[in-house]
């Protein structure tokens, strides 16, 4: 969005204070944004953050809420890939998982919100809800155990790429995942949808 657009929409520009409000979440966790980081990364004059919220917690409920609609966003095309093509869906989460860990600040941002979440209950609760959700969507096809093993290591694999610089192979994600992942993929019995 430009900053044009910004200037003369409301709408953009209060979009554009919650999307900087949720990115700078990530990076220096809830506790330490301000009005004043926010409305420089959002390029937006000040005032346009107290205008458009009554408070800071207001703002910082909005883009927990803008970061809980993305992460369901990402859980809800995993689940599809397992509904519509069950038999290629082991090769589809790798491919996913492997595309989330090669974005490095997909995976710099989750190792500040999970160092955050330590310390912080808003954090802690937006730090889990990817894993739990991921558990959720897999644990129809893999059951509950191979579904929090899977969860665990790739959050494991997010502070390795996050450190390192670079995502493990697909090769190398597919073999540490193998063990917890059948050929394909068939809901367990008893697991509801």
């Amino acid at each position: 969005m430009g900053d044009r657009m910004a200037k003369h929409d409301p709408a953009a520009r209060r979009d554009a204070i919650v999307q900087a409000a949720a990115d700078l979440i990530v990076e220096v966790g809830p506790g330490k944004l301000t009005h004043r980081l926010v409305a420089k990364r959002a390029k937006v004059p000040l005032g346009s953050t107290t205008a458009y919220f009554a408070s800071l917690d207001e703002l910082r409920q909005e883009a927990l809420g803008l970061l809980v609609r993305e992460i369901d966003d990402a859980l809800t095309q995993i689940r599809q890939v397992f509904e519509c093509d069950p038999a290629a869906a082991p090769d589809h989460l790798i491919d996913m998982l492997h595309d989330y860990l090669s974005e490095r600040r997909n995976v710099v941002a989750d190792v500040a919100l999970s160092a955050t979440a330590t310390f912080d209950d808003q954090a802690r609760e937006l730090a889990l809800s990817w894993a739990d959700g991921l558990v959720v969507v897999l644990r129809e096809y893999l059951g509950a155990d191979n579904a929090h093993a899977v969860a665990m290591i790739t959050e494991g694999a997010g502070v390795h790429a996050a450190i390192r610089g670079e995502a493990l192979s697909r090769d190398h994600l597919r073999r540490a995942l193998s063990p917890f992942i059948p050929a394909s993929f068939t809901p367990v019995d008893g697991v509801s949808k």
